[in-house]
Protein backbone atom coordinates (compact mmCIF):
# COMPACT_ATOMS: atom_id res chain seq x y z
CA UNK A 1 0.00 0.00 0.00
CA UNK A 2 1.54 3.27 -1.16
CA UNK A 3 0.24 6.74 -0.33
CA UNK A 4 1.64 10.05 -1.55
CA UNK A 5 3.33 12.15 1.12
CA UNK A 6 1.22 15.13 -0.01
CA UNK A 7 -2.02 13.20 0.66
CA UNK A 8 -1.22 12.67 4.35
CA UNK A 9 -2.29 15.62 6.49
CA UNK A 10 -1.73 16.65 10.10
CA UNK A 11 -5.14 15.15 10.88
CA UNK A 12 -3.81 11.80 9.70
CA UNK A 13 -5.10 8.81 7.77
CA UNK A 14 -5.76 5.20 8.70
CA UNK A 15 -3.94 2.43 6.90
CA UNK A 16 -3.88 -1.37 6.78
CA UNK A 17 -1.58 -3.67 4.87
CA UNK A 18 -0.85 -7.37 5.00
CA UNK A 19 1.98 -9.71 4.05
CA UNK A 20 0.95 -13.37 4.21
CA UNK A 21 -0.47 -13.86 7.75
CA UNK A 22 0.90 -10.62 9.23
CA UNK A 23 -1.22 -7.43 9.35
CA UNK A 24 0.09 -3.91 9.94
CA UNK A 25 -2.62 -1.39 10.79
CA UNK A 26 -2.64 2.03 12.32
CA UNK A 27 -2.62 5.73 11.58
CA UNK A 28 -0.15 8.03 9.85
CA UNK A 29 0.00 11.78 10.26
CA UNK A 30 2.28 14.51 9.01
CA UNK A 31 4.40 16.11 11.74
CA UNK A 32 6.67 18.12 9.44
CA UNK A 33 6.79 19.09 5.78
CA UNK A 34 8.71 15.93 4.87
CA UNK A 35 8.15 13.74 7.93
CA UNK A 36 5.30 11.38 8.80
CA UNK A 37 4.71 9.48 12.05
CA UNK A 38 3.14 6.02 11.77
CA UNK A 39 1.67 4.45 14.91
CA UNK A 40 0.04 1.05 14.86
CA UNK A 41 0.30 -2.65 15.56
CA UNK A 42 1.76 -5.64 13.78
CA UNK A 43 -0.17 -8.85 14.43
CA UNK A 44 -0.18 -12.33 13.02
CA UNK A 45 2.26 -15.15 12.51
CA UNK A 46 5.09 -16.15 10.20
CA UNK A 47 7.12 -19.29 9.57
CA UNK A 48 10.65 -19.15 10.94
CA UNK A 49 13.53 -21.59 11.29
CA UNK A 50 14.39 -22.36 14.93
CA UNK A 51 17.82 -20.92 15.71
CA UNK A 52 18.69 -23.93 17.87
CA UNK A 53 17.39 -27.09 16.13
CA UNK A 54 16.72 -25.81 12.59
CA UNK A 55 13.07 -26.93 12.44
CA UNK A 56 10.46 -24.61 10.95
CA UNK A 57 7.83 -23.30 13.34
CA UNK A 58 5.11 -20.68 13.39
CA UNK A 59 6.05 -17.55 15.34
CA UNK A 60 3.14 -15.45 16.63
CA UNK A 61 3.57 -11.71 17.00
CA UNK A 62 1.55 -8.84 18.40
CA UNK A 63 3.60 -5.70 18.69
CA UNK A 64 2.96 -1.98 18.90
CA UNK A 65 5.05 0.09 16.54
CA UNK A 66 5.98 3.73 16.13
CA UNK A 67 8.00 4.57 13.05
CA UNK A 68 8.80 7.70 11.08
CA UNK A 69 8.92 8.05 7.30
CA UNK A 70 10.65 10.90 5.51
CA UNK A 71 10.26 12.17 1.98
CA UNK A 72 13.91 12.06 0.91
CA UNK A 73 16.94 12.47 3.12
CA UNK A 74 16.03 13.54 6.61
CA UNK A 75 18.08 16.51 7.75
CA UNK A 76 17.18 17.81 11.19
CA UNK A 77 18.45 17.97 14.74
CA UNK A 78 16.12 15.18 15.89
CA UNK A 79 17.62 11.71 15.88
CA UNK A 80 14.70 9.42 15.16
CA UNK A 81 15.75 5.83 15.73
CA UNK A 82 12.96 4.24 13.69
CA UNK A 83 13.19 6.29 10.51
CA UNK A 84 12.76 5.06 6.95
CA UNK A 85 13.63 7.37 4.07
CA UNK A 86 11.57 7.15 0.86
CA UNK A 87 12.74 8.82 -2.32
CA UNK A 88 9.79 8.57 -4.72
CA UNK A 89 7.28 10.88 -2.99
CA UNK A 90 5.28 7.97 -1.52
CA UNK A 91 5.09 6.23 1.85
CA UNK A 92 5.11 2.48 1.22
CA UNK A 93 3.50 0.70 4.17
CA UNK A 94 4.36 -2.70 2.66
CA UNK A 95 8.04 -1.74 2.81
CA UNK A 96 7.68 -0.64 6.45
CA UNK A 97 6.01 -3.94 7.36
CA UNK A 98 8.63 -5.99 5.49
CA UNK A 99 11.42 -4.07 7.24
CA UNK A 100 9.90 -4.70 10.67
CA UNK A 101 9.39 -8.40 9.92
CA UNK A 102 13.02 -8.79 8.84
CA UNK A 103 14.11 -7.03 12.01
CA UNK A 104 12.05 -9.49 14.10
CA UNK A 105 13.55 -12.43 12.24
CA UNK A 106 17.08 -11.24 13.10
CA UNK A 107 16.42 -11.96 16.77
CA UNK A 108 17.08 -15.43 18.16
CA UNK A 109 13.78 -17.29 17.88
CA UNK A 110 13.27 -20.80 19.25
CA UNK A 111 10.53 -23.36 18.69
CA UNK A 112 8.54 -24.68 21.68
CA UNK A 113 10.80 -27.75 22.02
CA UNK A 114 13.97 -25.65 22.32
CA UNK A 115 12.73 -22.89 24.64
Amino acid sequence: MKIEFNKISQNGIDFETKIEKVVFLGAAKKIDKNLIKCVGTIEGSFIHCCDRCGCDFEQNIKQSIEIYASNGYYKDDHNYINLIEFFDGFVNFDTILQSELESLKCDYLYCDRCK
